[in-house]
C-alpha cells in the first residue's frame, strides 16, 4: 500500500469556492477539519471525488460559519489595539498613520507607521525578518546534537509547522515566530529527529523525547494556540 498522497483541490459550494486539501491514506473514515493553513479532508484511498465532494457539501453550512468566524478574526485582528503574537509574548498593536513605514517594538508595544492598509503586510514582513534571524539556528542546535549536517531555512503556509527531506534539508514555518521559544524548540527537535529517523516510529519519538522532553506538552500548546499565531501567507 503505498502513502498518504494529498492533492489541492478547489469545491463551489453556495455563495464562495473553497480550496482545500485532501489527503488519501490507509484510513477508515471520512474526515473535513479547518486547520492552521485552511480547510482539510482525510479519507481513504478507495473514496471517489463524487463521494468525497458530497460529504463536504453535507458539512457546507458548518463549514461556512467556520470560515466566515476564521475571516472576521482575522479582519480585526490587526487593527490598533490588538495584540501580535512574538516568541509567545503579547505585544500591544500601535499603528500611526504616516507616510514612512516602520515597525518598532517599544516593550510590551509594537508600533506601526504607514498606510491603514499596509500594516498587515508591514507586520508579517517584520514577523518573517524575526523568523529568518532564529528559527533557521534553532533546527541547526539540534542537527549539531545529532552529529549531522543539515540544511535549514522557512516555510510559508502549508499545513504543517515544520518539514525534514531525506536529504537533510529542514524548514520552519515562519509564523512560528509567535510561540514560546521551548515551543519553537519543539518543533526544530522534531525536524531534527528525522535527519536519523523518516517516520513516526516509536523510535523517533525516543529521539524527539531525549531532545526535547517537554515535547508532549509543547505538541499540545501549539494544538491549543497554533490559531492565533496566525497572520496571514
Amino acid at each position: 500500500m503505498p502513502g498518504p498522497s494529498r492533492q489541492a483541490r478547489t469545491i463551489r459550494l453556495p455563495g464562495r469556492d473553497v480550496a482545500y486539501l485532501l489527503t488519501r491514506s490507509r484510513r477508515r473514515t471520512l474526515a473535513l477539519s479547518v486547520g492552521i493553513s485552511g480547510v482539510r479532508v482525510n479519507v481513504p484511498y478507495w473514496v471517489t471525488l463524487r463521494e468525497i465532494e458530497g460529504f463536504i457539501r453535507e458539512r457546507a453550512e458548518w463549514l461556512q460559519q467556520i470560515l466566515e468566524r476564521r475571516e472576521a478574526a482575522q479582519a480585526t485582528r490587526l487593527a490598533d489595539g490588538s495584540t501580535v503574537w512574538y516568541l509567545g509574548r503579547a505585544l500591544k498593536l500601535r499603528c500611526f498613520p504616516g507616510l514612512f513605514e516602520e515597525v518598532r517594538r517599544v516593550r510590551h508595544e509594537l508600533w506601526v507607521s504607514g498606510a491603514g492598509e499596509a500594516v498587515p503586510d508591514l507586520i508579517a514582513e517584520w514577523l518573517r525578518r524575526k523568523a529568518a534571524q532564529l528559527l533557521p539556528r534553532r533546527a541547526l542546535r539540534y542537527g549539531r546534537r545529532l552529529g549531522r549536517r543539515c540544511e535549514t531555512g522557512l516555510m510559508t503556509g502549508g499545513s504543517r509547522w515544520g518539514s525534514c527531506t531525506a536529504r537533510g534539508r529542514i524548514r520552519l514555518n515562519w509564523q512560528l515566530i509567535g510561540a514560546p521559544l521551548w515551543v519553537i524548540d519543539y518543533v526544530a527537535a522534531h525536524e531534527a529527529a528525522h535527519l536519523l529517523h523518516l517516520d513516526h516510529s516509536p523510535r523517533f519519538w525516543s529521539q524527539v523525547e531525549a531532545l526535547h522532553p517537554r515535547w508532549r506538552e509543547a505538541r499540545n500548546w501549539l494544538k491549543a494556540h497554533g490559531d492565533t499565531l496566525l497572520t496571514g501567507d
